[in-house]
């Protein structure tokens, strides 16, 4: 069994072909798997992890193309779900002058993501991981809503660690109190969260990294990380509250940074808990290293363009870290 299962959507990103504009004015676009819980269960796979991806796609070209990309990654797809009834979930992407993306998703009606049933779910494959990930995306509607809590409350019961990414993609939902509500509902499962700046805000309605990451330990989880592009990552454990810097890159697309950043730091976590040791109360040297590993995988990412393909290997994060010492 995998020993980081992911959870949730995966599906095809339409990538623009244009540089710094949005969507309404690109002329084409590139076509690549996607989906934040897939990237996550790639990357860590890429970096030589165990990793599995739960979650349900068309049984058509996109959904076929989803199935093997992740499997050529090394994620375990055994519950990856190939579903004739509905179409694979498809995320329409253009990079602003600002480097940030904008999105589009064609998921309305049940894209095939939300399909997912609690019916389909392999409780075994949940309760052997050491670690569950998920994101809010996943909890905009039913029934993949319920069937999260239900693989939230079968790893609960396991006591595994959970990962949770409050994704804020404001077009997936039919009002922003909406979103606020049901993303902040994701936090009293977790034990991890990795925020934007953006989403701490939106989460907390405050700017100040400390008082919003304190804020966010008191809903529930023990590590709350935010990540802010090319400023700085911030860290707190309710022990250890700390700002590290990130590496200077030339960005190409930011999309999958964060999904890197995670499927590295989860990894470091996952080292932990084969050593038996706490994944909070770290030293201030242990947190500074698990962040500079996961903010090497966010760097690279960011040079290349797409998410899946442009995930490190281990090799190549261990080289990059060599080179910045």
């Amino acid at each position: 069994m995998p020993d980081i299962v992911s959870i949730g959507e995966a599906l095809i990103d339409f990538l623009a072909i244009d540089k710094e504009v949005v969507l309404e004015d690109t002329r084409g676009f590139t076509v690549a798997p996607g989906g934040a819980p897939a990237n996550v269960a790639a990357a860590i796979a890429k970096l030589g992890g165990s990793s599995g991806f739960v979650g349900k796609v068309g049984n058509d070209a996109f959904g076929r193309k989803i199935q093997s990309t992740l499997q050529s990654a090394g994620v375990n797809t055994d519950f990856l779900l190939l579903d004739e009834k509905v179409n694979t979930t498809l995320a329409f992407i253009a990079v602003k002058k600002n480097k940030e993306p904008d999105f589009m998703f064609f998921r309305n009606h049940c894209g095939a993501d939300l399909a997912l049933r609690q019916d389909e779910l392999d409780e075994g494959y949940i309760y052997e991981c050491k670690i569950l990930h998920f994101g809010s995306i996943s909890l905009t509607d039913e029934p993949l809503k319920s069937t999260i809590l239900k693989t939230i409350e079968i790893a609960r019961r396991a006591n595994r660690i959970i990962s949770y990414d409050p994704n804020l993609r404001p077009s997936l939902w039919d009002s922003m109190q909406h979103a606020k509500t049901e993303i902040t509902s994701g936090l009293e499962y977790a034990d991890i969260v990795k925020l934007t700046d953006t989403e701490l805000e939106f989460i907390t309605g405050t700017k100040s990294l400390s008082r919003g990451t304190d804020m966010i330990l008191k809903s529930g989880p023990r590590i709350a990380m935010v990540t802010r592009g090319k400023d700085s990552c911030f860290f707190n454990d309710g022990n250890t509250a700390v700002e590290l810097p990130v590496f200077e890159v030339e960005s190409v697309d930011t999309t999958g940074a964060g999904d890197a950043f995670n499927g590295g730091f989860l990894l470091g976590i996952l080292e932990r808990i084969r050593k038996d040791q706490s994944i909070c109360n770290m030293e201030k040297n242990e947190v500074s290293n698990l962040i500079r590993f996961a903010n090497a995988c966010g760097a690279i990412t960011v040079t290349r363009k797409g998410v899946i393909p442009a995930l490190p290997t281990l090799d190549e994060v261990n080289t990059f870290l060599r080179k910045r010492k």
